[in-house]
């Protein structure tokens, strides 16, 4: 049925073309790349791996941003034990993307980390929640200077991994800490890299 439409001219050679590159010729790349499309977004990957942070950070951030970190939501795909609810703000259930940047008590540890920091680009954002971490990130990366943008990138890691930590320590030591105590912490985290990286 494809080819009823399709009528050859004589003298013509018949030409073919890869679709899936520009030029129309194959590659074993793009047979390669076209095996995967869809099974994952694209993500400037460089946020992560180019910020000066520790690499058990940078790992975590890439788990996070794939959303494969063991929230409760992946708990439920797995038929896992798991809390129905976010355990920061005893909200909805917990997806890495309310955690980490929905979550009333996330927004307030951002905004303490924000003001800290002097990002006043990201002070006046919007206050409508993000849908995805991803389109956030390179959303608010394009905000700041480039000058600026590793800087960022690490207080972004920093604030995903301290609050990832803050809910763990509320499910697996029964302890929590508040809001000014968890941004302490994130502030620490900079100002010691900071440091590590002044004397390289």
């Amino acid at each position: 049925m494809r080819i009823q439409d399709v009528h050859l001219q004589q003298g013509v050679r018949d030409s073919i073309a890869w679709r899936w590159t520009l030029d129309g010729v194959y590659s074993t790349r793009s047979a390669y790349r076209i095996q995967f499309k869809g099974s994952f977004g694209l993500f400037r990957s460089d946020l992560i791996w180019r910020a000066q942070v520790e690499n058990k950070c940078k790992i975590f951030a890439w788990i996070l941003v794939q959303d494969k970190t063991l929230t409760a939501h992946n708990l439920q795909k797995r038929g896992w034990p798991r809390h129905e609810h976010c355990m920061l703000c005893n909200g909805p259930l917990e997806t890495g993307l309310h955690l980490c940047l929905c979550c009333p008590f996330a927004k307030a540890v951002w905004n303490q980390v924000i003001s800290w920091e002097n990002f006043p680009e990201l002070q006046s954002q919007p206050q409508a929640d993000p849908v995805h971490i991803k389109a956030w990130w390179e959303e608010t990366a394009r905000k700041v200077p480039t000058s600026e943008r590793r800087r960022l990138n690490g207080m972004v890691i920093y604030t995903f991994w301290n609050i990832w930590k803050e809910r763990n320590r509320r499910i697996f030591n029964n302890t929590s800490e508040t809001v000014p105590q968890v941004a302490a912490r994130i502030k620490d985290n900079i100002e010691q890299r900071k440091r590590a990286f002044a004397h390289v």
